[in-house]
Formats: C-alpha cells, sequence, structure tokens
C-alpha cells in the first residue's frame, strides 16, 4: 500500500470510529438552573371606617365667606398648619359615600345625585382623595370629624404607605327609625337580618369597593377599627333601652365580615370607638344614651369611647359644642367637630392600633 492510500485508510478508520461513539452521560450539557426571585412583600395599609348619622357624616362649616372658621379654631387650640387641612393631607386618604334622610336609593347607587361622595361619576364605587375640608354634606361646604382625625395621624403614616378611611354615613339614621330612611339593621325574633338595611345594602359594599381600590394601588389592607357616631335618632326610653343590644350585633357582625384582613386575621383584634352624642334639647335624655354606650364600651378591651358630654372629667371645656360658629342646634361647631376627630386619632395612638 503506498502512502497516500494509508493516509486515507487511516482517515476512513477513525471517520467510522467517530460515528459509532455516544457521548457519555457525564459528558452531554447540563441545562442552566436559576433560584427564582423571591416575591416582593407588600406594603400593609391600616384601614378605619367611619360611619353613624349626621355628625359623622359632616353637617359642619368650616367657613363662611371670608371668616375662616377652621384657621381660627385650629389656632386657637394651639396648632398650626392649618392649611394643610384646605390643601389634603396625603397621608391619610379618604373615600366617602354619604346621605341625608330619605336619600339612599339601593336601586339606584351610582346615580343618585343626592349623594355626597368622593367619586362624583360612581359614587358607589369610591375615590380616594387627600383628607381635607369639604367631605361631608353641601357639596363640598361641609365637613366632619374625618378632618380632624387625619391631622391627628398624619405623622403616623406618609405618603408611600398612607392610612385609608373609608366613610359611609347617613343623616338621621338609627337602628328603629320610620318613614323612607334605611336603619342599622335590627335582627327579627328569629335572629335574622333585614333583607336591606344601612350595613348590608350600603356600608359593607361600599367598604367591600373600596378595599378592591387599595389592594389594586399596591397594597394589603388591614383592618384596624371602626369609628361610629350615632345615637342622636336612637334616644328615648324604648329605643335606648335596646341600644346596646344592638350596637353589640352590629360590631360582632362587622368583627366577623373582616376577620380574614383583621390584624392577625382575628376580627377581635379589630377596634370599636363610639362617640358619645352631644348635649342637645332636641334630644330626649342624652345621659341615658350616653350611659348605654359607655356599658358597651366597658364590655370589651377594644371597644373604645369617646367622652364628647364632658361627663368623665367634669370639665366643662372638655365638652363638645353644638352651634355657632359653624354649626347649629344638632351639630357641632367647627372647633368642637375639629376636636372630635382629634379624639378619635388620639384613641387609635393610645391603644395601638397602627402597631
Amino acid at each position: 500500500m503506498n502512502k497516500k492510500a494509508l493516509v486515507l485508510s487511516l482517515m476512513a478508520s477513525m471517520f467510522l470510529a467517530s460515528c459509532g461513539t455516544k457521548p457519555t452521560p457525564s459528558s452531554e450539557p447540563k441545562p442552566e438552573t436559576s433560584v427564582p426571585e423571591p416575591e416582593p412583600e407588600v406594603q400593609e395599609v391600616n384601614v378605619f371606617v367611619l360611619s353613624g348619622q349626621s355628625n359623622m357624616e359632616g353637617n359642619t362649616s368650616y367657613k363662611n365667606g371670608d371668616n375662616d372658621y377652621l384657621t381660627t379654631a385650629i389656632t386657637d387650640l394651639g396648632y398650626d398648619e392649618a392649611n394643610v387641612c384646605y390643601d389634603g393631607i396625603p397621608e391619610v386618604l379618604s373615600s366617602t359615600y354619604c346621605a341625608g334622610y330619605g336619600q339612599l336609593n339601593h336601586n339606584n347607587l351610582n346615580g343618585n345625585s343626592q349623594v355626597s361622595a368622593t367619586n362624583t361619576e360612581n359614587r358607589f364605587e369610591g375615590k380616594f382623595v387627600p383628607t381635607k375640608v369639604g367631605l361631608g354634606t353641601g357639596n363640598g361646604s361641609k365637613m366632619g370629624p374625618e378632618l380632624g382625625c387625619a391631622y391627628g395621624l398624619r405623622n403616623f403614616a406618609s405618603e408611600d404607605a398612607p392610612i385609608f378611611f373609608i366613610k359611609m354615613a347617613s343623616n338621621g339614621s338609627g337602628f328603629e327609625q320610620s318613614g323612607t330612611q334605611y336603619n342599622w339593621p335590627v335582627k327579627d325574633a328569629d335572629g335574622n337580618w333585614p333583607e336591606i338595611n344601612l350595613y348590608h345594602t350600603f356600608a359593607k359594599p361600599f367598604i367591600d369597593n373600596n378595599l378592591k381600590l387599595i389592594e389594586g394601588m399596591g397594597y394589603k389592607p388591614v383592618m384596624r377599627g371602626w369609628l361610629w357616631h350615632q345615637g342622636e335618632s336612637d334616644t328615648g326610653s324604648a329605643k335606648t333601652a335596646k341600644y346596646a343590644e344592638r350596637l353589640g350585633d352590629m360590631v360582632e357582625l362587622f368583627r366577623n365580615d373582616f376577620a380574614d384582613i383583621a390584624p392577625d386575621q382575628d376580627g377581635a383584634n379589630i377596634g370599636f370607638i363610639d362617640g358619645m352624642i352631644c348635649e342637645s334639647s332636641t334630644w330626649t335624655d342624652p345621659d341615658k344614651m350616653n350611659a348605654e354606650k359607655q356599658k358597651f364600651a366597658d364590655s370589651n378591651d377594644m371597644n373604645f369611647i369617646v367622652d364628647t358630654y364632658g361627663n368623665e372629667a367634669k370639665i366643662p371645656e372638655n365638652e363638645l359644642k353644638t352651634g355657632n360658629p359653624g354649626g347649629d342646634s344638632m351639630h357641632y361647631n367647627t372647633k368642637s367637630s375639629f376636636r372630635l376627630g382629634m379624639a378619635y386619632a388620639n384613641i387609635i395612638i393610645d391603644n395601638g392600633l397602627l402597631d
């Protein structure tokens, strides 16, 4: 065999050998592996619901022409920065849906122009805005206790992690009313709730709508408390005697309904903060109603009460006042409405409802 033939023969042998050789498992390429990125932690935010009748709804004027009642009140109280109440407090966001006696329509929740709401186009869907004046009745001319409460809590939150207020209140509402007004619910003799009432038909679904808005903003809502100011319409011996029981049933319902977003997923950890009704010749024996409210507050460590009446300390200047400037015979004046909100805020802070 000549040299050229020998080289060709060797090359052929090498080619045939390579065709019959398979790579060993150790020589096969291994797929690349990567450690999955951890899910980003969702920011928890504190949520408070505000409900009741007209003094919670907000029937207090904050100014009249050039008379700035609110700035004067805040200055008299020794605070500054009254301008934030007009500019808006971005650390505390509010969504409201309120109406007066007989103005709610369960068949037309979004279209009723008599409803005062932060979402003026789809009222029942809710809309959060920085808390400021004008979140009461009167198309922006009135304020409620949410203002003083937001003012008192603003340094405990931030624009990146705000506190959220959800307010659904109804002027003149009670547990036992007649006429066209929807009531707060009262169980019947069989323990059933009425088909249509302020809690199930209006407050609960409105709260749910707003919780979805909060989640859509990228936050995890934590239900911290329910702020309540109601009872004027339930004064009178027969209704007053049933008040604590009826209120207790509804608070238990609220705590059960929102247990899944309560601290430690336990509805018992949701605070309930009640406000005594103020003195007025309009109410029948407010002392008796406030005694019922105090009894209910004393029944549970997570129930609290704002003494708007000046009873506990027996100091007249502690009493919140109706009348001028800013109020009328049934509604708080400007300073008292603001102080009521601050009192709610102090209870929230002092009892760890922001932790």
